[in-house]
């Protein structure tokens, strides 16, 4: 009887062993190729179809990559940050009697130009200032004159500036070097441009879906030249329209003025020219960690008329 007993220990014992040698093998084997299966499904999912209005929207855009150089910077190199090199005589902007920030300067012949940038000028520098003191939204039309951009053409005499000493000095951000990557951008959701397209909800939701799969994992900053924004608010376009000619539309209200339905009609001209992230290694913070989005109608983009350039501050 003993004996017996002993055996069926001995086998039960047996089985337990054998079954935690076999799960502990499965586990780091079999695991291993439910991996290797759910990455080759993951990699072979079907793209969400992209709707065809949505597609046709598509713009190329300058993506800016920005980081810090040890070198010291050359007159008239692209950055952001830093003091500009403006031609020499040029005054430096101020608004309500006290210099403006720099924000950026960008040497047009290093801009790539494919696609909808043939627009922009293929040489001269483009300037960005704006009060970081007062840091204005832009759906004020007294916000204007709180952001300059200026275009100094090809050949002018430039010099590195510096605000009147006599006045209160503005913010100034630490330089960093810029470089450009073309890629191709699509509108937001809530933009103005996929409004205008009313989309069907199959054509919504295919979209949604498309996008979902094409979100960005990079963690790198969204500054940019032209192309479609990256909102964190609303769509921009209509609000640009309204608030540069005269309309408040700080609240809903703006937007039953009886001018809007006119004005309305030309807020497709509005298109994006600067993209302006918050590059907290160079002290940029625009709220929340927000963004600038300087936008330009395009018949003054291919007219050079940059001065009438508005500005959006948008935040989390």
């Amino acid at each position: 009887m003993k004996l017996v007993v002993i055996l069926v220990i001995a086998a039960v014992t047996g089985l337990i062993l054998f079954g935690l040698r076999y799960g502990q093998r499965s586990s780091s084997t079999g695991g291993g190729r439910r991996g290797s299966f759910d990455s080759y499904e993951s990699q072979h999912q079907p793209t969400p179809r992209l709707p065809p209005a949505v597609a046709a929207t598509e713009l190329p855009s300058v993506r800016l990559r920005v980081a810090p150089s040890a070198k010291p910077h050359q007159l008239g190199d692209s950055r952001i940050g830093g003091r500009p090199d403006l031609p020499k005589g040029t005054p430096w902007p101020i608004h309500a009697g006290r210099p403006l920030s720099f924000l950026a300067q960008f040497r047009l012949a290093d801009v790539p130009r494919p696609g909808s940038l043939i627009d922009l000028p293929s040489d001269g520098h483009l300037y960005f200032f704006y009060d970081v003191e007062g840091m204005p939204w832009g759906f004020d039309p007294k916000d204007r004159g709180s952001w300059v951009v200026l275009y100094a053409p090809s050949g002018a005499d430039l010099a590195p500036a510096a605000p009147d000493p006599g006045a209160k000095p503005p913010h100034e951000f630490k330089a960093a070097a810029v470089e450009f990557a073309v890629e191709a951008t699509l509108p937001d959701p809530m933009s103005d441009v996929v409004e205008r397209l009313a989309l069907d909800p199959v054509d919504d939701e295919d979209y949604a879906a498309f996008l979902r799969s094409k979100e960005d994992t990079d963690a790198t900053l969204e500054s940019r030249i032209l192309g479609h924004p990256q909102l964190i608010q609303n769509g921009m376009q209509l609000e640009c329209q309204l608030a540069s000619n005269g309309i408040y539309v700080g609240g809903p209200e703006g937007y039953h003025d009886p001018h809007v339905a006119e004005l309305k009609r030309a807020a497709a001209d509005w298109r994006l020219l600067l993209q302006l992230d918050s590059h907290e290694d160079q002290g940029m913070m625009w709220g929340d960690s927000g963004r600038l989005y300087f936008w330009i109608r395009e018949q003054d983009l291919r007219a050079k008329r940059f001065d009438r350039a508005w500005l959006i501050l948008q935040c989390y």
